[in-house]
């Protein structure tokens, strides 16, 4: 599976699991596991802000050809309620396909399909063969 190949330790960390992705849509769920959760028992903002960059990065990385790689230069979140349950769903999709930017859109669901958090997201294309070390 494409998605396993690009799944780095802190993706893994996270869960992320059952990914649908079709015509610049990407959805992706995870668990929620006590790692997750702040003082107050609801996920950390860091954790939903994490799934919309990665959500968003997951739409983004089938309309690049192979020379090409993407990084993240801004984001964007608003959170709209206190994020609790057993699971989290990101869905995203593409808004925006220029030369050398990308803009994308993700929502953020708890377990009832209730929207808890929206946020957007703007990455970089780059040449692989132009990276510097």
């Amino acid at each position: 599976m494409e998605h396993n190949k690009r799944m780095n330790p802190f993706r893994r960390y996270l869960g992320l699991k059952d990914f649908k992705s079709r015509d610049g849509f990407f959805e992706v769920r995870i668990d929620i596991f006590p790692d997750l959760l702040n003082f107050s028992g609801n996920v950390h903002g860091g954790v939903i802000a994490s799934l919309v960059d990665m959500s968003i990065g997951n739409a983004v990385h089938p309309v690049l050809n192979e020379n090409q790689y993407s990084t993240t230069v801004e984001l964007k979140i608003n959170y709209l309620k206190p994020l609790n349950g057993k699971t989290i769903t990101a869905r995203s999709c593409l808004l925006h396909k220029g030369k050398t930017l990308l803009v994308g859109k993700a929502d953020i669901f708890n377990e009832h399909d209730q929207l808890v958090a929206t946020g957007t997201a703007t990455f970089m294309i780059l040449n692989k063969y132009n990276k510097k070390l």
